[in-house]
């Protein structure tokens, strides 16, 4: 047996998340299969493990512990079909297990009275098809929802089959069908002209329902294919985009404009009008069919954003997975850096790696766009950058062959802004920038105080023209100096349209701190731009290196 969890947040709402990993996990940190943004759940909070087709929930020795139907869980529990689960906070995350098939909608619909049952009463029916509409909450998908929306329509009405038909670019199509047993039927199956159906819904004096009068002359030969059709009777049901509640005592807001679509159906027995009894009764159908086909629509995009969310959180692992985990400490070079990603995922990255003759090879990139293309590309640079390095080539030598395949594998629709270095044990250093933000250089010890360069080399990304050129240029860094690099996330900063960050903050805040540590003045440019942007979420990633030759 298949199962899925609807997941209700802390503000009351939810989407539905597959299982379709195990062991599933968990808890607040992005690698997680489900991601709980709540800073009180455990970065590994809980496991599901599918064991022989049964479900057991592990706790993974979190700090709040987790609960199954409000009883803590010690070590393992099994679960099944309509257990609750949460992470023992009373306003946090609860989760449900639901079968991932149709059985409890299929039970509904079999409770629900028939238009021949004995005692059957219009509000029997509206209750039934009330029961439907709510039981949905749970469906798998649109498809799904559509597919009960007719069964439903076709309980209450006493109808020989049902088809919906949704509008798209200001056509109906056949959404799909069913007959009376619920059996799948195709568009060949409908007996009626979807342009006559669209015309007469078009010219419907009503808002909610119209009666559809299939033996209408619209042509001889129409009429004769209707006759052996035997036909009785045919009414339409129109879906409305809903732009308000519906609930009991408010007010619908939907004009005949807002129509989305239509419930076809027919019987070759009894008389639709006579039998359906009260108009309110086919509106109410109209009412319900609406809000569910709004409701399932609403759920398939929150299964997208969700599909998405989790995308960008292997992204994100990728992207923080290019940075190393230890810099050079020790020797004639130290080196600190930090890339702080927005909630989007660019594609910074930087690294320093030793080469074959002891000397340095340092850069900083930034690719074009977001997402995880960007992030893919970023690691195929670093593996690049580290080839280069190992292979002790030469700037001037594998920049252009970069620039080439980027082109002949992007097409110019991808780049990446790049700013390369080499620096040798004895200061001399050499230098490369594609594009990228311009660095500083911090002079100290040799000339009796700070003061700044900045290295105004530059030159066309990486991937974008073919015919670009690098120049490398060189200078010599004494004992003390510090290289910083930097991202355009942190030169182009802002807290408001036109008010950014800036090279002068920059230049500013390395001065400042320009007698600290490495460490130091790392930190104090990243709480310069902290204090500039004052709580801003920044719209792109801020990374820094900083390189200080020690002599």
């Amino acid at each position: 047996m298949s199962y899925e969890l609807t997941v209700i947040n802390p503000s009351g709402n939810s989407i539905q998340v597959p299982l379709d990993h195990f062991p599933f996990s968990m808890g607040r940190h992005s690698d997680n299969h489900l991601i709980l943004r709540d800073s009180r759940v455990s970065r590994k909070h809980a496991l599901i493990h599918d064991r022989g087709g049964e479900l057991w929930l592990e706790d993974l020795v979190s700090l709040h512990g987790v609960q199954v139907n409000d009883i803590k869980v010690d070590g393992e529990v099994k679960l099944v079909a309509g257990d609750v689960i949460d992470f023992g906070l009373e306003d946090g995350y609860r989760i449900l297990i639901v079968k991932k098939n149709e059985a409890g909608i299929r039970q509904l619909m079999g409770r629900m009275p028939g238009t021949g049952s004995v005692g059957t009463t219009e509000l029997s029916k509206l209750r039934a098809l009330t029961e439907v509409a709510r039981s949905l909450e749970h469906a798998m998908s649109t498809q799904d929802v559509l597919a009960t929306v007719i069964e439903a329509a076709l309980t209450v009405t006493g109808c020989d089959r049902g088809f919906l038909l949704l509008e798209n670019d200001g056509k109906l199509s056949v959404e799909l069908g069913r007959d009376g047993a619920g059996r799948p039927l195709d568009s060949s199956k409908l007996p009626v002209p979807i342009t006559l159906i669209q015309k007469a819904l078009r010219e419907r004096k009503e808002l909610l329902s119209f009666q559809f009068d299939p033996m209408a002359d619209w042509s001889s030969r129409f009429n004769e294919s209707m006759d052996g059709l035997e036909l009785r009777s045919a009414l339409c049901v129109p879906l409305l985009r809903l732009r308000g509640s519906v609930e009991a005592g408010e007010t619908m807001s939907a004009t005949i404009d807002d129509t989305v679509g239509l419930i076809y159906m027919d019987s070759r027995v009894a008389e639709l009008e006579d039998q359906q009894g009260n108009r309110e009764l086919l509106q109410t159908l109209a009412l319900e069919a609406s809000s569910i086909l709004e409701n399932a629509r609403l759920l398939e995009e929150e299964r997208k954003r969700h599909r998405l969310e989790q995308e960008l959180a292997l992204a994100r692992t990728i992207q923080a997975n290019l940075l190393p985990r230890k810099l050079v400490a020790e020797g004639f070079l130290k080196a600190v850096g930090s890339s702080i990603p927005t909630h989007q995922v660019g594609g910074d990255f930087y690294d320093v790696l030793r080469r074959p003759d002891g000397s340095w090879l340092a850069a900083v990139a930034d690719v074009s766009g977001k997402g995880v293309g960007a992030a893919l590309l970023a690691s195929l640079l670093q593996g690049v950058l580290l080839e280069a390095a190992s292979a002790g080539a030469a700037l001037e030598d594998w920049l252009p062959r970069l620039n080439r395949f980027l082109i002949e594998r992007t097409e110019g629709e991808k780049y990446a802004t790049l700013f390369a270095c080499v620096v040798e044990a004895s200061g001399r250093i050499s230098f490369v920038n594609a594009g990228h933000s311009r660095p500083f250089v911090l002079h100290g010890r040799a000339i009796g105080g700070p003061s700044l360069e900045a290295l105004d080399q530059d030159g066309f990304p990486v991937g974008l023209i073919d015919v670009a050129t690098y120049t490398v240029a060189t200078m010599q860094l004494d004992a003390g100096d510090t290289v910083v690099l930097f991202s355009d996330g942190v030169e182009e900063g802002r807290r408001a349209p036109n008010e950014f960050f800036g090279r002068e903050r920059i230049a500013a805040s390395i001065v400042a701190n320009a007698s600290g540590s490495l460490q130091e003045l790392h930190d104090g440019l990243r709480g310069a731009l902290a204090t500039y942007l004052d709580g801003v979420e920044p719209h792109d990633d801020a990374t820094l290196l900083l390189l200080r030759y020690e002599g």
